[in-house]
């Protein structure tokens, strides 16, 4: 493959043979090129749809969890405020989950002072009375977070 120099002629070469080294690696990288656009059809994302209107939005009886530092949580179905302990989540809220018409999302708003581990459990709670989805409610642009 190249020039020898030295050693006798009939004498073992201890040179690494490159080339099937070179064939094994470019397989392996067609292989990864084909099969990486076909793992790339199996994710879904749900990207929300873009409102150009505000006006268009109808605002449906949306059910709000809002949670306090203190452990009390408000739960407002879209006509009245119903404030509750905390141990009183799933009870009171799977009636009011259950009676929602179309899709099934509850938003929570967690007021500033909450613990991220009672944030999680309580949003856990929320996803175990059949809400098909649990969204953060955002704040106003207008008032930036502590």
């Amino acid at each position: 493959m190249g020039i020898s120099a030295g050693g006798k002629s009939g004498a073992l070469k201890s040179e690494i043979n490159v080339t099937p080294l070179v064939d094994v690696v470019l397989v392996l990288l067609i292989i990864f090129l084909v099969t990486m656009p076909i793992k790339m059809r199996f994710i879904t994302l749900e990207v929300p749809k873009k409102i150009d209107d505000v006006e268009k939005v109808i605002v449906a009886k949306q059910i709000v969890v809002t949670v306090e530092a203190d452990s009390t949580v408000v739960i407002n179905d879209g006509s009245k405020d119903i404030s509750i302990n905390r141990a009183e989540l799933a009870d009171t809220l799977r009636p009011i989950v259950a009676g929602k018409v179309g899709e099934r999302v509850v938003f929570v708003d967690f007021k500033d002072g909450v613990v991220y581990g009672d944030a999680v459990s309580i949003m856990d709670t929320i996803k175990s009375v059949n809400a098909e989805k649990v969204a953060l409610k955002i704040r106003d642009e207008a008032k930036p977070a502590p």
